[in-house]
């Protein structure tokens, strides 16, 4: 059975909270996650879709804005709490911050 719809989707917006799909992977807290959510984002972005990947902003050396996911993709760090690596138990505290900061 195909599927279909009737407006194709345009944009995508990718939450990646506790890590930056541009992370350099061999990490101590970099690996699947990052991998994931960079080769679908663009995946995504090959086919044509816009992709913003939002995610917690770690280091303020970054620019706020990256387009280093290829034609359509892009990267942006939103600051949310301090601009380290923190534990993934702590990112709840957080989520309003990262929220209010994507709208």
């Amino acid at each position: 059975m195909e599927l279909s719809f009737a407006l194709p989707v345009q944009r995508v917006a990718l939450l990646s909270v506790h890590t930056c799909p541009l992370a350099l992977l061999g990490g101590k807290k970099t690996g699947g996650m990052n991998v994931y959510v960079r080769d679908y984002a663009r995946t995504l972005a090959c086919m044509g879709v816009q992709v913003d990947v939002f995610t917690r902003s770690q280091d303020d050396c970054q620019p706020m804005v990256k387009h280093e996911l290829g034609r359509g993709g892009r990267v942006i760090h939103i600051p949310a709490g301090p601009e380290q690596p923190i534990p993934v138990a702590e990112v709840q505290t957080y989520l309003q911050e990262f929220s209010e900061g994507v709208l």
